[in-house]
């Protein structure tokens, strides 16, 4: 009954700018790492006609995609006012690097990519698809697919499972982190 109260939790009290600072750091960790993964995949594909070449400069369209999703996931675990302070904070750590002007052009572009996201979340029913559906269009990846899926513009449906299958390592797992710490708003 104590533990219920929160009385003997174990759980860390995190200020929302470290837990952001954490969140920034670990996606930027895993996507530089499996991105590599994520461009052989779709390079060395059997189900694509032709191979893209998708290079390791392609990797900020990637980035943007991973983060959109996982801020978009936020809704799942946070209330509206602790979301919207938590994205803040995130995008602020995105971009803390940049000088100003520099930095204010990212956001701007982040934010205008986000409008598009958004889009695609409601046209699909999971952020993982939206997000596997967004890695399709940006890479133009119907430019090398065969004849009946390019005259449909809808992604294979085998590499698109796949694709989905791969960006779910992408995803951050509040769940845990959240039952190891309390963010502190």
């Amino acid at each position: 009954m104590i533990k219920f109260f929160g009385l003997l939790s174990k759980r860390k009290k995190v200020k929302p700018h470290i837990a952001a600072s954490i969140f920034v750091a670990t996606l930027n960790n895993v996507i530089d790492q499996g991105f590599i993964e994520i461009r052989d995949f779709i390079n060395n594909n059997n189900n694509l006609d032709s191979n893209p070449h998708l290079s390791i400069k392609d990797i900020d369209w990637f980035r943007n995609i991973i983060f959109l999703g996982n801020i978009y996931m936020l809704d799942e675990f946070f209330e509206e006012n602790e979301k919207l302070k938590l994205r803040e904070l995130i995008l602020d750590e995105l971009y803390k690097d940049l000088i100003i002007e520099k930095q204010n052009l990212e956001i701007e572009r982040f934010l205008d990519y986000e409008k598009y996201f958004l889009d695609l979340i409601s046209e699909n029913e999971f952020t993982v698809n939206a997000m596997a559906y967004a890695i399709f269009e940006k890479y133009n990846i119907n430019d090398f697919q065969g004849d009946l899926f390019k005259r449909k513009n809808k992604p294979n449906p085998i590499f698109f499972n796949e694709l989905k299958n791969l960006i779910k390592h992408f995803i951050w797992n509040w769940e845990d982190y959240l039952e190891k710490n309390k963010l502190t708003f």
